[in-house]
């Protein structure tokens, strides 16, 4: 089985409930997985650049896992990538250290999917992860998404049932990425 870091960016993990089902899933799934929750680890946002690119090198899958924030990452995620992902390690010369890595995008996201038309698409979304992934030569595997999630959802018992077994599903899918 390949090594996967999973990197959870959520500045409210503790009251999530779509992040957590994804993340407690995929650890029954691939019970080696690394989880790295950059939020947890760096609350004052003071990333250990030497730790998280050893993170890196040791695994062959990165998966990012995050809640859609105004149709893009959370913030300490594009801190953590604009930190870690430095010429001389991940691009540049010197810099092939990333090179063949498998990326993986997980998003999750409120809005339902038909939000989504030809000028916001999804694939326009996750054209940031595509472009880092070939400027520093790792593979963009794809991306999986799960939306339509109510911020009110824990007061919605049928919702909360239904996204459950949708959420339980969108970890099935990164496995099966990850098994390719």
């Amino acid at each position: 089985m390949p090594k996967v870091l999973l990197i959870l960016s959520h500045p409210n993990y503790k009251d999530s409930f779509a992040n957590k089902i994804i993340v407690d899933k995929i650890k029954t799934l691939i019970p080696e997985i690394e989880i790295d929750h950059i939020d947890e680890a760096y609350p004052d946002e003071k990333i250990d650049v030497k730790a998280e690119q050893e993170k890196l090198l040791r695994n062959d899958y990165i998966i990012f896992q995050f809640p859609m924030y105004w149709h893009t990452r959370p913030y300490l995620l594009s801190k953590w990538l604009e930190t870690v992902y430095l010429p001389g390690f991940a691009y540049g010369e010197n810099g092939s250290k990333l090179k063949n890595k498998k990326v993986i995008v997980s998003m999750t996201m409120e809005n339902p999917s038909s939000f989504h038309t030809d000028d916001i698409s999804l694939d326009y979304i996750v054209s940031p992860f595509k472009a880092t992934c070939k400027f520093t030569e790792q593979n963009f595997i794809g991306y999986v998404l799960t939306d339509g999630l109510s911020m009110n959802i824990k007061n919605m018992p049928e919702l909360m049932k239904e996204k459950t077994a949708e959420l339980e599903k969108h970890a099935e899918k990164l496995s099966q990425l990850v098994s390719k």
